[in-house]
Order: C-alpha cells, then structure tokens, then sequence
C-alpha cells in the first residue's frame, strides 16, 4: 500500500510538472508572437467615421432620374426602379458627346421631328447642363453654361446614333449628338419594357401641353401596401466630429433631455428632439446666397465625405425661399416626404464653404415582420379631376405629380422606435410639395 501511495505521488508530481512547463511555454508564445502581414491588404490607409450608407454614394446614383418613361405610338410605360434607372445613366454616361447645338425652332416642332417614338429621364430638380455633361456624362465638350434642364429626352430611332435632347428652364431643347449605337439601346429599351407598368400624360398649364412637355405619372398606381421598419438613430458625434473637428474642443450643452447644443471654433450644432441636426458655419456668412446650381457637386461631396448619405438619398431640387440644395430619401424607388423634414437633407452654400446643413437623425434598419394593408390610390385621372375641379386651387400652379411615402415614426413611449412608410400621391404645388388627400392638399 506504501508503495502504491508514493507511486499516485511521483505520478501527481509528474503531472504538475508538465503543466507548469506547458504554461511557461504558451505564455512565452503569446508574448513573443508576430503576426505574418505579408499577405494582408495595405492600400486603405484611412478610415471613415462610424456613419454607416446603405448605398454607395456615387454620383450617378445620388443626381439620378426619378422615372424612366417610354413613349411608343400613344402608349405610354414608365419606372421608378432604381436598377433601371442607373442602367439607363450608365447607357447614356458611356456616351461620346460630338457635337452639342440650340434648336431654336421650338418644342412643338421638336416634338412633330421625334415622331412617336422617345424615351424620358425625368429629374425631381434642375440641374446645370454644364455641369451633368461633365461630371455626369464625363464629357468634355461643354453646352450652355447657364441652361439648366429637368428633362432628357432620347431619341434611338430616327438615326442610326443616339441623340439626346435636353429640355431647359426657358423651354428650349438642346440636341447632344452621340456615338452611341441606336440599336443597343433598342435591345435595352425592349428588356425594360417588361418590368414598366402603364403610364399617362397630365397637362397642367401652358408648360405641359404637348407630348414632350406633359407630366408623366402612372395611370393606376399599384401601392396597397403599407411598411414599418425599426428606426436607427444616426450617431451625433460622428456628425460632429465631420463637421467641428476634434471632440475635445467641443463644448456641449443640454438644453433638455431630448436637445443638446455643440460650439467649437469651426461652428455651432443645435440637435432637436434627437431628431433634427443643424449646423451652422460660423466662418461664413449668409449675406450672398452664391448660385446653389454652382455648388452642386461641393454639397454632394460634404456629404459624401463624412458618408451621410446614410440611406437611398438623392437630389431633389433647390429650394427658392432659402437657396437650400435638397437631398431627398427614397425607399422602394419613390421619394418619402416628412412634415418634420426628417427625410431631408439640405445644404446652404457660403461664399467659399458650407454655411448651413440640416438633416434627420434616422435611418432604416430592420424590417418589421407586420405588413399593413392600405386603401389603393386613386388614378392619375381622379387625382387631376379632383384638383382642377376645386375653387380653391389653381391647377396651373401644378408642377410636378409623383406618388411618394408618408414617414411617420412611432410614439416615444415605445422601446424601440419604428418608422412607417404609407404610400400617397404627392403634388409639388407653388414649388411646395404637399400630400394629396382626397380632393385636397395639405
């Protein structure tokens, strides 16, 4: 028994032995460890802050075209599909632009010249002509400087190139000669056609009063769905480490439990509700409100540069009363209006740098299992009926007809917020969009 005693205690002393070694060695291995980095990607020396984009922000996809429409022998068919849209940009931005000329005869002899056969890119806002041949379609030859234009119109069937006529604010068409082939982008053109849905043409006033010029909406829409989506608060010092700089020369203050104030040497943040940002350059001034369609690309690049495109944003036009240059979120291919703008984001360019940029502090996160069935739309045609029938509206002042989604987000009691999107029709009435709610506006 003696024996067997100390041979359990050689045995036990062996055991501990080996473990106290097997430490010493994987403690040294861990201390003295040197990871291999040869086969490690090197080329990304700098990172973004933790504002995160759902879509890559490049430039054809935030100055996109909300509709495609395709005019054939009075039948009339359109999209809004964001896969499509980008597919006609790319077709016409690979382009080689040969010669660019004013025609001066007129639109209704310009529509008589295109026959029956065109195809639509509508933009929700005007953009400089200059401006979309250089940067858009990276070409070189450069048209009026000063036209701007909400419009292009394709033609593929009259050559055997494709011609690209762009509508301006003063209802002159300017031709843009192309390399392109008239027949691969017929082939495009038939393929898309399947996935269109049926489209009519709305005349409003003198501007919208041929085939050319008409507003272009689908004729029966088909939303009858409603959507929630579980809110995301974007995070406020990401913002404000973008736009003032290093946080240890932030001062803040809380004006309540929901709204802070930020100050640093570069600008001042006001935050409201935890909804609603404001910034405020306060090296610039607001005394020259410079052009905004020449600052067009400098408001796209501040907001690409801190990645705050955070959702499908895109350009939406230039707002008369302040100068603001408007970002618009889209879902599903259609733009989303908020009463407290929390679907915008607006820019107000300086003499020489921002001077003001405001935005919503939610994006879209997850999708919330519960669908909600909504009543269909009207038609296109009972929406026109119902306003230009009303006394205490002037038709005339209709510029633009879309259909669009109503965010709303949820109580504050809730645990988790969420955000809703409810389809409507949305009419931009004396440059205002407004909601159209049976027979009115509001």
């Amino acid at each position: 028994m003696m024996v067997i005693g100390m041979f359990k205690s050689i045995l036990k002393g062996i055991i501990l032995l080996t473990l106290v070694i097997s430490s010493i060695v994987l403690t040294y291995k861990i201390w003295n460890f040197r990871p291999n980095l040869a086969n490690i990607e090197t080329s990304i020396t700098k990172t973004n802050t933790a504002l995160s984009p759902k879509n890559v922000d490049d430039i054809n996809s935030i100055f996109l075209p909300y509709q495609v429409v395709v005019y054939s022998d009075n039948n009339i068919y359109g999209s809004t599909d964001k896969d499509m849209l980008l597919e006609f940009v790319k077709r016409i931005s690979s382009l080689k632009v040969s010669d660019i000329s004013d025609k001066n005869q007129g639109i209704s002899f310009m529509s008589k010249s295109l026959k029956d056969k065109f195809v639509i890119l509508d933009y929700a806002g005007e953009l400089p002509v200059a401006m979309y041949l250089t940067d858009i379609l990276e070409n070189t030859v450069k048209g009026d400087s000063n036209a701007q234009f909400k419009r292009i119109i394709i033609d593929s069937h009259k050559q055997q190139n494709i011609i690209l006529y762009m509508m301006t604010n003063d209802n002159r068409m300017l031709e843009i000669e192309t390399n392109g082939s008239s027949k691969a982008f017929n082939t495009l053109l038939k393929s898309s056609r399947k996935s269109m849905e049926s489209y009519t043409g709305v005349i409003t006033n003198e501007r919208t009063t041929d085939e050319l010029t008409s507003l272009y909406v689908p004729e029966k829409p088909k939303q009858t769905q409603a959507y929630s989506y579980l809110a995301d608060n974007i995070n406020v010092d990401d913002i404000n480490k973008a736009v003032l700089g290093d946080k240890n020369s932030i001062i803040e203050r809380s004006d309540n439990n929901r709204s802070k104030t930020y100050n640093s040497n570069t600008g001042i943040v006001k935050m409201t509700n935890n909804e609603n940002y404001k910034f405020n350059n306060l090296s610039e001034v607001d005394h020259g409100k410079p052009n905004p369609m020449n600052n067009l690309i400098n408001s796209f690049n501040f907001i690409s540069e801190h990645r705050g495109f955070t959702d499908d944003y895109r350009y939406f036009g230039v707002r008369h009363a302040d100068s603001a240059i408007k970002y618009q979120m889209f879902f599903k291919g259609y733009p989303v209006f908020n009463r407290r703008d929390l679907s915008e984001i607006d820019i107000i360019w300086g003499d020489d740098n921002i001077y003001e940029y405001k935005r919503g502090l939610y994006t879209t996160s997850v999708a919330v299992p519960a669908k909600q069935k909504v009543k269909q739309l009207p038609t296109a045609e009972e929406v026109r009926f119902a306003l230009a029938s009303n006394k205490h509206y002037h038709f005339e002042r209709v510029s633009n007809m879309m259909i669009g989604y109503n965010m709303e987000r949820s109580d504050e009691e809730t645990i988790q917020s969420t955000l809703s999107f409810k389809p409507a029709w949305f009419i931009k009435y004396n440059d205002e969009w407004k909601e159209y709610d049976n027979g009115r506006l509001k």
